[in-house]
């Protein structure tokens, strides 16, 4: 069932009737983009705070334009499952400024979305937070502003439309049977309209005049009351009731929070995220703080993606992206029957929906939760609803943490798994290299993979029986014979934490840094040898022509004729980009220890 302005006070009962009689509500969302900044693509290494961090700037950004429930409920004298869906459309709060990101929105149109539904009708919503402040607001407001002062009116016209006025609210005054009066306000010029709110109500106590949009269009009505109290009365309710509608799409998601039923989603971080966001409290800045957030209001979660990943299905269904999971479940586990609770539509197995459909996305979500958790509890799933099985005590509260390489899953109810990454190593390297080039570096070690931070950043991660003396071991012949564009080191390099977290405004893989100046140590009786094996404290972004670079060494040695010994002297700290001068014949520049340069020249 669609849900929209039109027709959301209507079944607005109905629905809080089915959420109290389900086992469990399963959810699915659509939303207007998924990332805004290339830096906030997914790594396969992001750390739980990094992966939380870049899932809230997404929901912060974008919409969610659309919300699926599917309430279920166990049907034990069937062995079969009820069940409920609604697809709300949610326009959100009026000024609300978020990106839309086209390639989302074509695929949703592709995928039969209705924008004009969306945009003509969709559920307004604010947080439970922002509900909470307006209605602490009520307290100190006013219910309706002083009456205002009568206007003069000199013009016939206008004098003329007060009189006729007049005779219609004495009309409606001694009709017991009318309530108010409709003035169309559309074709009603605007000084007109000043003189009903000044000197019509400020003469009559016992009158309201107000606008009103009736059949979409603009409209004046003069409602009478009995006495001012009765008139105060009616104005408290109609605030109310405009908070309530502002309200709209919450009101759901309050009662679905209330009741205590668990909740199931498919790799649902995203969406879980959003729904905190934009219905509860904005997202707080740290994982912890969102835990608690989720633990306050959320007692129970599961994620089917979670269950996907693990034997048996992870062995016979290999892909558990939602549509093909629901699938291969309804043709290779036999999952129970499902029908429709009356009035409302049913959905047969294996197909009769939209995939992309939040309400359809649900209920294959629901289906999948049920199908996998019978599975688990072979011969006994009859006895109980799948909510009550004791294989899903490892799966409670927990989702699935997509495309990382050893976090399968953020833990809302406890600590999050513990990695470690001392065998991974961290590479900077030039931004023309391929794969081939890093296989080429690493020829030791087979297999490796290679997680592309950026286009000069990479982790290698060794095969799994590579123990980490064996890393390290590599790591000086690595070292050793790389190039000195590139610097190669382990994760526990406090450096290469920094550098993968650094700020949008520094190049990937290099540290930002002050237009300070190097000043470096003498070095004496440094070999060629040992310089050859020394690596690169940055990688090179950018690239000086050798004359470029040669002509400035002239002049900082004119500038500085006696060098602190013969070719060796501090230089600014925006030469090091031309790292090609250890191939000139000039010189060459090298590191000096973890802080320093050296450029050595022949005189």
């Amino acid at each position: 069932m669609e849900v929209t302005t039109e027709n959301f006070q209507e079944v607005y009962p109905s629905i809080l009737e089915v959420v109290k009689k389900a086992d469990f509500v399963a959810i699915d969302a659509e939303f207007t983009g998924l990332r805004r900044k290339e830096t906030s693509r997914y790594c396969e290494l992001d750390s739980v705070e990094e992966r939380y961090a870049k899932v809230r700037e997404a929901a912060k950004d974008f919409g969610m334009i659309q919300f699926g429930i599917t309430t279920f409920r166990y049907i034990k004298e069937k062995t079969s499952y009820s069940h409920a869906t609604f697809c709300f459309y949610l326009l959100g709060k009026t000024g609300d400024m978020l990106y839309y990101d086209n390639s989302s929105l074509k695929f949703l149109a592709d995928n039969g979305f209705d924008f004009n539904k969306l945009f003509k009708s969709g559920l307004p919503y604010l947080s439970i937070l922002e509900e909470a402040e307006k209605r602490a607001e009520f307290v100190s407001q006013a219910l309706e502003p002083f009456p205002p002062s009568p206007v003069k009116v000199a013009e016939e016209k206008a004098k003329k439309f007060l009189k006729e006025t007049e005779e219609k609210i004495e009309a409606l005054l001694a009709d017991e049977g009318r309530e108010a009066l409709v003035l169309p306000g559309a074709t009603l010029p605007g000084f007109f309209r000043k003189l009903l709110y000044n000197n019509i109500a400020a003469k009559h106590k016992n009158i309201l005049v107000r606008s009103l949009v009736t059949n979409h269009e603009r409209n004046i009505e003069i409602r009478k009351f009995e006495s001012p109290e009765a008139r105060l009365k009616f104005l408290e309710k109609e605030r109310e009731r405009k908070l309530d509608e502002k309200v709209g799409f919450t009101h759901i998601v309050r009662h679905v929070l209330e009741s205590g039923k668990p909740v199931v989603g498919h790799n649902m971080v995203l969406d879980l995220m959003h729904l905190m966001e934009k219905t509860v409290q904005p997202l707080p800045d740290t994982l912890d703080q969102f835990k608690n957030v989720v633990k306050a209001n959320l007692p129970t979660i599961y994620d089917t993606k979670l269950l996907a990943k693990d034997p048996p299905f992870c062995v016979d269904i290999p892909v558990t992206s939602l549509g093909i999971l629901y699938s291969e479940l309804c043709s290779k586990f036999s999952p129970p029957e499902f029908i429709a609770e009356k009035g409302y539509a049913s959905h047969s197995l294996g197909g009769g929906g939209q995939a992309h459909d939040a309400g359809y996305d649900a209920f294959m979500t629901g289906v999948c939760f049920i199908a996998m958790v019978k599975k688990l509890d072979g011969s006994n799933w009859k006895n109980k609803s799948v909510v009550k099985s004791k294989h899903l005590h490892q799966y409670s509260n927990r989702l699935n943490n997509m495309n990382s390489h050893d976090i399968p899953f953020l833990n809302l109810v406890g600590p999050d798994v513990q990695t470690d990454r001392s065998r991974i190593y961290c590479v900077d390297c030039p931004g023309e290299w391929n794969v081939g080039n890093v296989h080429q570096l690493f020829h030791m070690m087979k297999p490796i993979k290679i997680v592309w931070v950026s286009s000069t950043f990479i982790y290698v991660i060794p095969p799994e029986d590579t123990d980490i003396k064996a890393c390290k071991r590599y790591l000086k012949d690595i070292q050793a014979s790389c190039s000195p564009m590139v610097r190669v080191r382990l994760f526990g390099d406090t450096l290469a934490v920094k550098r993968k977290s650094q700020s949008d405004d520094a190049p990937p893989g290099l540290e930002p840094t002050a237009s300070r100046v190097h000043e470096f140590k003498r070095l004496k009786s440094v070999g060629s040898d040992q310089l050859s094996k020394m690596t690169l404290e940055s990688p090179s972004k950018e690239e000086l022509p050798p004359y470029m670079l040669r002509t400035m060494v002239r002049k900082k040695m004119k500038a500085d004729p006696e060098p602190a010994f013969d070719g060796t002297f501090a230089i600014p700290d925006e030469w090091w980009l031309a790292l090609h001068i250890l191939e000139n014949p000039d010189g060459w520049l090298s590191p000096v220890g973890d802080t320093g340069w050296i450029f050595i020249v022949h005189l």
